[in-house]
């Protein structure tokens, strides 16, 4: 027998206090003679010893009581199914972490049922053979205990927001931590966690989560007898599934063309036929899938649109329905306003001509001496090269700070080391028959991204033959030995990009354009976007779960941001809503990935959604509770006076 509060066996102590209180009271009292009470005495000689055993006996009750309460304080537990147990080995809790992220709505080909359902349905056969146990359930995208009254409570349609599908991500590791503290602060003895999940790399991320997962595993180890953790892997991959995400949308004067990834599983080359709502009219739309992930620049013409709107795009029902539709928004906008400042005239001319607009006007030429804020006010995108001194680097770093794009191509002069918003390296030349080539960069988003039709930018045509690569930021783009070719950092509310070589022949091939214009065009695309009047958030993020005043627009009314993708009307303003970009991970974990981060315990593994388990521990404090009233009980009635004899009257004849 062990004791789940054994300082409470402490209250044995209390147990003597009967035996103290007696003695004390002896001593209240001197035995004095006296010669008329001496033949009484004598004459209830013989009932004196009927009444210490009865004064001995109600002393002794009064102990086991006293020490039957401190056991039972104490909360001990007994193995299994126990006499002293007076009940049917229940553990006092029965949790449920349940995985509701969107990956979680996946079906089958075999079975019709998403995984979230299976999860539900498992959990009823998990908590069947323990009728007595509480039954609580703690999901990834409310992270609250949530008590049910029946395991089947997930059947009804006023709990759906917590037991329904959701279109958020998931922070597994989080979530189960957060189960054991409930746990630990409800004061549980003994509980059963089951946790179901798809395993989605993403939803666990073992090696960011490494001292949440050491802190489960210490608990769970001090709790080891007690709290029973069970898994049920449900990552069951769909034969086919094609998802959508928005990767970003570039709002022209009369036209939006969001920038859409499309990844699918199975299947070769096809043809997807694509449902567009814009502002609530339908439209059918057409793509060619010709690899397992396309980029694809619709256009929507804003003829007779409004210029605040929305656009939803719907994919084929397949296996996966949460990852089939996403949403985006648009505002009024304005032509970008780009101007160029470089200290050589010819970089200057061919910056200026890779930069100008649909029209053919070229960007704006800024001066190289008195340049000051009034030559940027209504500049959304700065393009500088040469020296940078201390009061031109005050001025565009505040451009950055606000929201600018700044462009940086180094300078010339080889003493010249940058500023400090970005140094630059020491001058790097290559022999005439020889060239720095770019060999990787990334092409799934960003400034370097593959056009619509799939192609690649030629970066890796490009003869370089003299740079300067960038110190700070994030490489974008990276020469074959390493170094950055294209970096970005971000300031503020606003970004900062470095090329390392110079568009003129003796510094590169940059000028013939194949990659500097389609590189510039692409950001001038990005910043002509309005944000002023619209919102883009991510489903079960921290704006999302933070907005009060909200209004669906579509048809599902009783949908939440927190919780659904959607268009909403936030606070006034037109927001879309998309699941987290994580959900289209297709990487997943086996449950002993996850077990090798728990090396002190050993947890069960449930083999399908229909098994069950049980615990060989359980408390015994009902036992003692039980004995403590009999044995008062018994105090009680030995306690009683005697009831008094009447008197009966003699007459005496005279």
């Amino acid at each position: 027998m062990t004791f789940l509060q054994p300082i409470a066996l402490l209250g044995l102590l209390l147990a003597l206090a009967p035996i103290i209180i007696h003695l004390l009271n002896l001593l209240r009292h001197r035995t004095v003679p006296w010669a008329a009470t001496r033949f009484l005495f004598q004459a209830r000689k013989s009932s004196s010893r009927l009444s210490k055993l009865k004064r001995w006996l109600i002393l002794l009750l009064r102990v086991l009581a006293l020490a039957a309460l401190a056991f039972m304080i104490a909360r001990p537990t007994t193995g299994g199914d126990s006499l002293f147990s007076l009940s049917n080995g229940s553990p006092e809790v029965l949790v449920l972490v349940l995985d509701r992220s969107a990956s979680m709505e996946t079906t089958t080909d075999k079975d019709s049922m998403t995984k979230r359902q299976k999860a539900l349905e498992a959990f009823q056969s998990f908590a069947r053979p323990w009728t007595e146990s509480r039954l609580v359930v703690l999901d990834s995208a409310l992270e609250e205990p949530f008590f049910i009254d029946r395991a089947d409570s997930f059947k009804d349609e006023a709990l759906q927001r917590f037991f329904g599908p959701t279109d958020t991500a998931a922070d597994l590791p989080g979530t189960l931590s957060k189960a054991l503290d409930w746990l630990e602060e409800t004061g549980v003895g003994t509980a059963e966690v089951l946790v179901v999940s798809d395993m989605q790399s993403s939803n666990w991320e073992l090696e960011r989560n490494a001292d949440i997962m050491r802190k489960i595993n210490r608990t769970l180890f001090e709790k080891k007898d007690f709290w029973k953790l069970t898994f049920l892997n449900m990552a069951d991959p769909p034969p086919y599934n094609l998802s959508l995400t928005v990767d970003q949308v570039n709002r022209m004067p009369n036209k939006v063309e969001p920038v859409l990834n499309l990844r699918k599983k199975g299947r070769g080359k096809e043809e997807v036929r694509l449902t567009a709502r814009m502002n609530g009219k339908s439209d059918l739309l057409e793509v060619e899938l010709v690899s397992q992930s396309v980029l694809w620049r619709p256009t929507f013409g804003l003829k007779n649109e409004p210029e605040e709107g929305w656009i939803s795009i719907h994919s084929p029902d397949d296996f996966c329905q949460s990852d089939n539709i996403c949403y985006l928004t648009y505002g009024s906008t304005e032509p970008p306003q780009v101007a160029v400042r470089a200290s050589n005239p010819r970089t200057s001319l061919i910056l200026r001509s890779a930069s100008q607009t649909e029209q053919g006007e070229l960007a704006d030429p800024l001066p190289l001496s008195g340049f000051g804020k009034k030559d940027i006010l209504s500049r959304k995108i700065l393009i500088h090269q040469g020296e940078i001194n201390s009061k031109v680097e005050k001025v565009l770093e505040e451009f950055v700070i606000k929201g600018g794009s700044l462009v940086l191509f180094p300078p010339e002069v080889t003493s010249s080391d940058g500023s400090k918003l970005l140094s630059w390296n020491s001058m790097e030349e290559k022999l005439e028959d020889e060239i720095f080539q770019v060999s990787n960069w990334r092409e799934d988003s960003g400034l370097l991204t593959n056009s619509s039709d799939g192609n690649r930018l030629p970066l890796d045509r490009l003869a370089i033959k003299r740079r300067r690569t960038p110190q700070q930021g994030e490489a974008l783009a990276y020469y074959s030995d390493g170094k950055p070719f294209l970096s970005c950092l971000t300031l503020g509310k606003g970004i900062v990009y470095a090329f390392s070589t110079l568009p003129l022949d003796s510094w590169s091939s940059m000028s013939d354009g194949y990659v500097l214009v389609p590189a510039l065009q692409r950001l001038i695309e990005e910043s002509s976007s309005s944000n002023s009047f619209i919102q883009s958030w991510f489903c079960g993020e921290k704006e999302s779960k933070e907005s009060i005043l909200f209004e669906p627009i579509g048809d599902a009314k009783d949908n939440v941001p927190y919780l659904h993708a959607g268009i909403y009307r936030v606070n006034g303003r037109l927001t879309a809503i998309n699941r987290p970009k994580s959900e289209n991970d297709t990487l997943f974990l086996t449950v002993e990935q996850i077990l090798e981060k728990l090396p002190s315990i050993s947890p069960r593994l449930l083999e399908d959604e229909s098994s069950s388990g049980s615990n060989d521990r359980s408390e015994a404090w009902s036992f003692f509770l039980t004995l403590c009233l009999i044995l008062l009980l018994g105090e009680a009635l030995l306690g009683q006076p005697a009831l008094a004899r009447e008197n009966k009257a003699i007459s005496i004849n005279a």
